[in-house]
């Protein structure tokens, strides 16, 4: 961390780092001191797509939890007897395992199937349906063009609803909104994210798994440079 600082404060004057007003990262502690130290005028921000992961993250677990479950019954039942198949032609068990990515997005993206296994998922899983439409809420909240206090409000009742859930899976959540609460709030001043940033991130990546790895990172960083500047 002290020597990110170092090489920041090095490359950006004083003046320079002093005119910024906003800095967008993800949860990462040590990335949130990085900012308010070497850019201290500026408004730290937890970049909303990583919050939203937090919790996303947490749903999964609450579906795997299930799964799991559903497993060990099925090792105990008679196998001479054929499993159940829901309206769809699925069992619960590929229901479950089929309704990962489906989970994680917006209602009006699911296609008729994924609409129809979701439908069978919340009527056995209350709490999956809950779950799930409290991250819609979430995403509602942050979709919302309104100030950091009008933000607050929701975003406390959006909590006291998700503290009423009971379930110990949305303890990271729990966590990290009672630790992070301001720079998420930070957010709504102008809504900034580094979307474009983590976007970048990707295509490196994918380029360097491409290459197999980097040998000559000077050569690496000027391929970069002529594909993606």
């Amino acid at each position: 961390m002290t020597k990110i600082i170092s090489i920041l404060v090095s490359a950006m004057g004083r003046s320079v780092r002093r005119r910024v007003k906003e800095v967008t990262c993800d949860l990462s502690p040590s990335m949130m001191l990085i900012a308010a130290e070497v850019f201290y005028n500026a408004h730290v921000v937890n970049d909303r797509f990583h919050v939203q992961q937090v919790y996303n993250e947490a749903v999964d677990e609450i579906r795997i939890d299930i799964r799991r479950q559903l497993i060990a019954e099925e090792n105990n039942r008679d196998k001479s007897e054929p499993p159940v198949t829901c309206s769809n032609g699925e069992t619960m068990r590929q229901i479950l395992a089929r309704s990962k990515h489906t989970l994680m997005m917006s209602q009006n993206r699911w296609a008729d199937i994924q609409r129809h296994r979701v439908n069978i998922l919340f009527k056995y899983y209350p709490i999956l349906k809950a779950a799930y439409s409290l991250a819609v809420e979430l995403r509602k909240i942050f979709n919302s063009k309104i100030s950091p206090t009008k933000a607050m409000g929701r975003m406390n009742k959006w909590y006291e609803k998700v503290m009423a859930l009971g379930n110990n899976n949305f303890r990271s959540v729990i966590k990290t909104f009672r630790n992070h609460a301001p720079t998420i709030l930070n957010y709504f001043r102008r809504r900034a994210t580094n979307a474009s940033a983590e976007a970048f991130n990707s295509k490196v990546k994918i380029f360097r798994s491409q290459m197999r790895g980097v040998r000559d990172r000077d050569f690496f960083i000027f391929r970069l440079v002529k594909l993606y500047a």
